[in-house]
């Protein structure tokens, strides 16, 4: 059989039209798989004498920010915090509750109300006469361990799993903190 010039013609707009779609779905499944970043299982380690005290070191774990905080051991005696003590993480207690005691400690800094980044307040403000986080696009306050304080927060900071092995705080490892909360 021999193919005319229409049949090749309807197959080469065919091929070419098949190629159009295919250009036009890849875009799409790309972007809704997730990033190389969210899949792999990262973990990040933090020289803890290279955190000053009452300072944030911010780096990133699995492409989110992350502050690792350094508190100093009287701080939740020296201010008395007005947490909201209704809204807990997933392991129902607040965040203090699982980090005051810790030396240093990392939190994930996305506010968890609309995912906006918080900056860090460690002169505190007229509004809160201590250290905290403040997210400035909605008006979401949090304590120094992410718990919510003020604004529209639904819920604390999330805390990655972390530990301490001597003077490295690793996250992303089952330590005192065993899973994302």
């Amino acid at each position: 059989m021999e193919a005319s010039r229409r049949d090749f013609i309807n197959i080469a707009l065919g091929g070419m039209g098949a190629l159009g779609a295919l250009g036009a779905i890849y875009p799409i499944l790309k972007t809704l798989a997730p990033s190389a970043a969210s899949t792999t299982e990262a973990k990040v380690e933090i020289d803890i004498d290279s955190v000053s005290e009452l300072n944030v070191r911010v780096t990133s774990w699995k492409g989110k920010p992350l502050f690792v905080l350094k508190l100093p051991p009287d701080l939740s005696q020296k201010y008395d915090y007005k947490v909201r003590e209704n809204l807990k993480n997933s392991a129902g207690k607040l965040n203090q509750d699982l980090l005051g005691d810790k030396p240093v400690f990392a939190l994930i800094g996305v506010c968890t109300h609309l995912g906006c980044i918080p900056l860090w307040k460690p002169e505190g403000s007229d509004a809160v006469k201590a250290a905290y986080l403040h997210c400035p696009c909605h008006g979401g306050l949090y304590t120094p361990w992410g718990d919510c304080i003020g604004g529209p927060p639904p819920r604390p900071l999330f805390v990655p799993p972390q530990k301490i092995e001597g003077n490295k705080l690793i996250v992303g490892e089952p330590g005192f903190i065993e899973q994302l909360i």
